[in-house]
């Protein structure tokens, strides 16, 4: 059943999964533009403007999933030409980090703006009440922002297609690991689904990065919240 605070939860997870899949994306055609692969600039993926880089399926997918119990969607992949990098093995690895690499340098920023919500929250506590609910969800935001962005850069590394660590196993295994991928990959969403519902992966995976990167974002918010009330 979908509840109130479930719908509120989307809502204030969209915002931070858009900013970190947006980033994502554009790391990755960042990093291959500057590899020598013109195909991201030309099709348009070399921008921060996250319509270039959503999913609509992806998007309608997420939202679906997060009212079954877990919040799985994905953008648009960006698009490379491996004839046009100077080392193909090594700058296909090098693209494909890039994307979780720009996850984990998103982190501190979501980290000061839980630290400064958590102020303001606890200052709108005490002195106007009905602010109190709309400061409430502004954090709640910012807390997504550190959970997505965690979890998007651990769950991007896990090594099946088409995740981004696939690609970094593929870079390093060579020409076996590039076979096996292949056959592979026209299963591969399918193998998702089942990895995440029936196998531990995840909690042994995902879990103790997102535990670790919300304990951090807690004290931050408690750090701004201490701060106000001096």
């Amino acid at each position: 059943m979908i509840s109130q605070d479930n719908i509120l939860s989307l809502i204030c997870a969209i915002p931070a999964l858009v900013a970190g899949l947006t980033v994502h994306e554009f790391a990755h055609a960042w990093a291959a533009d500057k590899l020598g692969d013109p195909t991201p600039r030309s099709q348009g993926r070399l921008t921060l403007d996250p319509v270039a880089h959503i999913d609509p399926f992806g998007a309608l997918f997420f939202v679906v999933a997060w009212f079954s119990g877990f919040g799985l969607g994905w953008a648009k992949p960006v698009m490379t030409n491996p004839r046009n990098l100077h080392h193909p093995r090594r700058d296909s690895l090098l693209i494909a980090i890039a994307g979780p690499i720009s996850n984990l340098m998103q982190l501190p920023i979501w980290f000061i703006l839980v630290f400064i919500s958590g102020f303001i929250e606890a200052k709108i506590g005490m002195t106007n009440s009905q602010l109190a609910p709309f400061a409430h969800l502004i954090s709640r935001t910012f807390m997504y922002g550190v959970l997505m962005n965690a979890g998007l850069a651990a769950f991007n590394m896990i090594p099946i297609p088409p995740l981004d660590g696939h690609w970094v196993l593929q870079s390093l295994g060579g020409r076996p690991v590039e076979l096996l991928f292949d056959q592979i990959r026209p299963y591969s969403f399918i193998l998702l689904i089942v990895i995440i519902n029936f196998t531990p992966i995840f909690h042994y995976t995902l879990a103790p990065v997102e535990a670790w990167a919300m304990g951090l974002a807690f004290q931050a918010q408690d750090a701004g919240m201490a701060l106000a009330g001096r």
